[in-house]
């Protein structure tokens, strides 16, 4: 289940400026390899086998108004809209699913989107794959960390 957010021109409604997806998910910390998993049981001072996330998915820009900033801007409300009090959903963490592409991968990257797995190989195996058979991923999971933005609006209101 999922739900669809399109933003439109206000002068003219038929004109999607970008839209995307959003669903619940989660983090499955038990797959993570040990270090991850070390890593997010010390960040989140929690052991749990889950942390809940909301998924991002399908993100497009209308191609009249690609590079000039609204994958940003439409990350950077996703996130907002997680962290608002309105908010029931107690997610932890945005997660996407990203195409395994230079240009998306340092989109997200610059966004504060960190990879779940430190190398395509884990990866790779998380998914399903045999360790020695050809690494082909066609995405590469991401993540932010929601609290990350709540202490830098934090810091930035003192």
């Amino acid at each position: 289940m999922t739900s669809t957010v399109c933003f439109v021109l206000e002068d003219d409604p038929s004109i999607i400026v970008c839209a995307f997806t959003v669903s619940n998910d989660s983090i499955r910390v038990y797959d993570l390899p040990r270090s991850r998993r070390d890593y997010m049981k010390h960040m989140t001072h929690k052991h749990m086998r889950r942390y809940p996330g909301v998924l991002v998915g399908r993100l497009a820009v209308n191609q009249d108004y690609s590079h000039k900033g609204i994958g940003s801007e439409v990350l950077l409300f996703i996130k907002q809209w997680f962290l608002s009090p309105d908010n029931k959903t107690g997610c932890r963490f945005v997660v996407v699913d990203a195409v395994n592409d230079p240009d998306v991968l340092e989109f997200y990257q610059k966004n504060g989107f960190v990879f779940l797995f430190t190398s395509e190989e884990q990866e790779f195996i998380y998914t399903g794959g045999k360790k020695g058979e050809r690494v082909e991923l066609d995405t590469r999971l991401m993540y932010f960390d929601l609290m990350d933005l709540s202490t830098s609006d934090a810091n930035n209101n003192r």
